[in-house]
């Protein structure tokens, strides 16, 4: 998928009413990562990228599951049912927690349509080192384990 630049992610979003929305599968991350609905997303990711975001994807990848072909995704139906408001203008929080997720590259925006992970992948380092220390202590503990071992809703285990 050829995605746009990060600063065109809002403009684009916005101008997409309802918003396509399609699955983004990824062979690696498909084995090593984590579904956006487990434990580990919302002990780790929460704290990098808010708790609108990470609901977000988890509310679009539980739709996706639905219709795994795509669907098409009202703004304003979305923002509602995340607690955002009902604007859908290219800085209302629903386009600014969407583009949040493209800018982490969990999401990709380009073609007119709006991609989600269905698997996320283990931080890196550098989001590490934003974790409160006990988290990343936490987090150097559970990416020791294998992955059948860290009860994380690993995407290869399930959720």
């Amino acid at each position: 998928m050829r995605t746009v630049r990060p600063r065109d992610h809002a403009a684009s979003i916005a101008e997409h009413d309802p918003l396509p929305v399609t699955a983004w599968r990824d062979p690696l991350y498909d084995q090593v990562g984590f579904d956006p609905r487990s434990d580990y997303v919302e002990t780790y990711w929460l704290v990098v990228l808010g708790p609108s975001a990470v609901l977000a994807a988890r509310r679009l990848v539980d739709w996706l599951e639905e219709r795994p072909d795509g669907l098409e995704v009202p703004l304003e139906a979305l923002a509602r049912s995340l607690g955002l408001g009902a604007s859908t203008a290219r800085h209302a929080p629903v386009v600014r927690t969407l583009t949040r997720l493209a800018d982490f590259g969990l999401a990709g925006v380009g073609g007119g349509a709006y991609q989600v992970r269905t698997a996320f992948p283990p931080l890196a380092q550098r989001h590490v080192v934003r974790l409160p220390e006990y988290l990343a202590e936490r987090h150097a503990l559970d990416a020791a384990k294998p992955p059948v071992e860290q009860g994380c809703g690993c995407a290869a285990v399930g959720r």
